[in-house]
């Protein structure tokens, strides 16, 4: 550009800056007056017989401008990336103090979800797989319980657990000891730290890597076959898995539970089966309140496979299983049932006796195990029990209801629904 004797500030755009400037002549360096500011700006000879030479040092100059444009997007994409982990590592922050406000006073961990096994199964053959899609969010869950009414703990280590995120996340799940230190029909798969991040649809998958088949238990049926458990290879069903479902605040552990019985005297399972009513001699009642005047009752209903014991307003009511085969016996849980919807709560217990040793002595509550406290109508729980006399042979099987407070007793269906019984394959010669 040929600026002569004019200013250059003629030719300048407002507000922009140019990237070089190009001379006709070598005397114009000095001789053309420009503002102060564009004393560093590259300037260029153009030399009508060597064109080629101001073209090279343009594109030199073009190229140096695009890779410095270049490091700065990078810097800049950087600097983005950085500013986005910080903002989500403070949303999380965030919500960590939110959990804490919201559950402040109340307890750390909570049962999410609660599906009561019914009585029904479904078995998993070597190799399947099952999914159950979960109506309740994945952030902040813990542990899942799982009814498994004929397994041994031992066992356990060959059923896979995992829960799905929508996101694509797969998380796998731990076995943990036996739920009361017994092998019980609820075994625990726990995380070793709550599940992180926004909340999301999920869902659970067993696998099962054993040799035989595996049983677990069902819930209750449901009308939307999407929240129905699928097991690969079998027949659908409507019923949903048998589980727990709980959630606890970022790094809180569920305590562990200390065991029944636990110590030297102590035996564990070695073999486990499920029972139903229906294959167990016809119940009798065994005792009543002496000053009972309402309605009392034990009787097997065969429509509902079920074993009713119907207590009374003035205590507990105990029905009897005569002369039950029930050799080396480790310990005995029963499932439980509040059968009618307008029932009062009630309380359930189960106790094992040699058979024909409670008529001796009398004493049947020694022998019962813990209480099962305020069960709701329709609430389903289970109750266990470690024999105080070792089992060796047949032996007497004692259910026990009572009202939970004190109002009458109309409607109060105390329903025995299932048995699981433990045994152990090599009896202590002490015990013999």
């Amino acid at each position: 550009m040929e600026i002569g004797s004019r200013s250059a500030n003629e030719f300048l755009p407002p507000g922009q800056r140019p990237l070089a400037i190009v001379l006709k002549n070598a005397a114009a360096r000095k001789t053309v007056k420009l503002p102060e500011f564009l004393n560093d700006v590259p300037r260029f000879l153009f030399d009508p017989g060597n064109k080629e030479k101001l073209f090279l040092d343009i594109i030199e100059l073009l190229l140096t401008q695009l890779n410095a444009s270049e490091e700065d997007a990078g810097c800049a994409r950087l600097s983005a990336a950085i500013l986005r982990a910080e903002n989500q590592a403070l949303e999380q922050n965030l919500k960590s103090v939110e959990d804490f406000l919201y559950t402040l006073g109340n307890p750390r961990f909570m049962r999410a979800l609660s599906w009561d096994p019914v009585g029904v199964m479904v078995s998993l053959n070597p190799g399947a797989a099952l999914t159950q899609r979960l109506p309740t969010g994945a952030a902040s869950i813990a542990a899942v319980d799982l009814w498994v009414p004929a397994a041994l703990q031992e066992d356990i280590a060959r059923l896979e657990c995992r829960i799905l995120c929508a996101s694509g996340n797969s998380i796998a799940l731990a076995p943990a000891p036996a739920l009361a230190g017994v092998e019980a029909g609820w075994l625990r798969f726990a995380l070793s730290t709550p599940l992180r991040g926004p909340e999301q649809d999920c869902a659970l998958q067993l696998s099962w890597r054993g040799e035989s088949p595996c049983v677990l238990g069902l819930g209750h049926a449901v009308p939307d076959p999407a929240f129905a458990g699928r097991a690969e290879g079998e027949a659908a069903q409507d019923h949903v898995l048998a589980l727990r479902v709980w959630k606890s605040l970022p790094g809180v552990h569920l305590p562990e539970v200390a065991a029944v019985g636990s110590g030297k005297d102590s035996l564990g399972a070695e073999d486990a089966n499920f029972i139903t009513p229906s294959e167990l001699p016809r119940p009798e009642l065994f005792s009543t309140p002496p000053l009972a005047r309402d309605h009392i009752s034990a009787a097997f209903w065969e429509n509902e496979d079920a074993i009713l014991v119907h207590p009374s307003r003035h205590g507990p009511v105990c029905a009897v299983i005569r002369d039950v085969e029930l050799p080396a016996l480790s310990h005995i849980s029963a499932l439980v049932n509040v059968g009618h919807p307008r029932a009062p709560s009630l309380n359930f217990s189960v106790g094992v006796a040699p058979h024909g040793q409670v008529d001796e002595d009398g004493y049947w509550q020694r022998r019962m195990g813990p209480w099962v406290h305020g069960l709701p109508p329709h609430g389903w729980s289970q109750a266990h029990c470690i024999p105080v006399e070792p089992i060796v042979g047949r032996a007497d099987i004692l259910l026990a209801v009572s009202l939970a407070t004190d109002q009458p007793n109309d409607l109060s269906w105390g329903l025995f629904r299932g048995f699981r019984i433990a045994r152990r394959n090599n009896v202590p010669q002490a015990l013999q």
